[in-house]
């Protein structure tokens, strides 16, 4: 069954009671046309699960009763983030966010590379537009976790903010390491790196390798930026168990 996400502030487990508005409102209502007595689960983004049962149905919103709570299941037990450089074509860009949030990533942070196309950032609506696919992304994949998205940060900034975190990963095509990162166990926080298309120039791989990125290929096939993203955030967690 599809999770929902709803933001804790419509949950009373006082009362028992959860208020669903919203585009999540007119997809269950009208789109799936859901009715009083049907059974839903609702994940409030911070681990836990709500079994519920729809008691009202308005014109605005659906009221659900807390039948059942879970927690925390099946989360990684490590924490990716992903840094990926802004795309020129957004909707691939947003095909790599859903992707990877389905997958298990914990936080997702749009960079601003040399060869990035669009230097301005991401407009308000375009941030809002991902936060709600990342929502439904939750929902589909059956997350309790909703990952954290920021709005984009300069390339000074990533090396900054990561100066001192460990296990930090950049892959880009003409690395000559290609084999064994994905065979490594890390424990802790994990930090991927992806270019835009035109890739890393050499002064960016050298700084980065200067605050000990450690530098890999995915292999000998040239992958767009949002499939290594995809392949990359995939391999890491096929190595790891899952919570529960």
């Amino acid at each position: 069954m599809e999770y929902y996400y709803i933001n804790k502030e419509k949950i009373s487990e006082d009362n028992k009671l959860i208020t669903v508005d919203g585009f999540q409102y007119r997809h269950l209502a009208i789109v799936l046309r859901k009715k009083v007595g049907d059974i839903i689960e609702i994940t409030d983004g911070n681990l836990n699960v709500y079994e519920t049962k729809i008691v009202k149905i308005t014109k605005t919103e659906i009221i659900c009763e807390i039948i059942n709570r879970k927690y925390n299941l099946f989360e990684p037990d490590i924490s990716i983030t992903l840094y990926i450089s802004l795309l020129k074509n957004s909707e691939r860009f947003e095909f790599a966010v859903e992707k990877c949030v389905e997958l298990g990533v914990k936080s997702i942070v749009p960079v601003i590379t040399e060869r990035t196309v669009t230097k301005s950032g991401i407009s308000k609506s375009k941030i809002d537009r991902i936060k709600r696919i990342i929502e439904t992304a939750v929902g589909q994949s059956q997350r309790c976790f909703l990952p954290e998205f920021e709005n984009s940060i300069s390339f000074k900034e990533l090396i900054s903010r990561t100066e001192v975190k460990q296990n930090k990963i950049v892959l880009y095509e003409f690395s000559e390491n290609s084999n064994g990162v994905f065979q490594y166990k890390f424990t802790n926080d994990l930090f991927i790196f992806i270019g835009p298309e035109g890739g890393f120039t050499d002064s960016e791989i050298e700084i980065l390798k200067q605050n000990k990125w450690l530098d890999y290929s995915l292999g000998k096939r040239k992958l767009r930026a949002e499939t290594a993203a995809i392949v990359a955030v995939y391999e890491f967690l096929n190595k790891h168990n899952y919570k529960n």
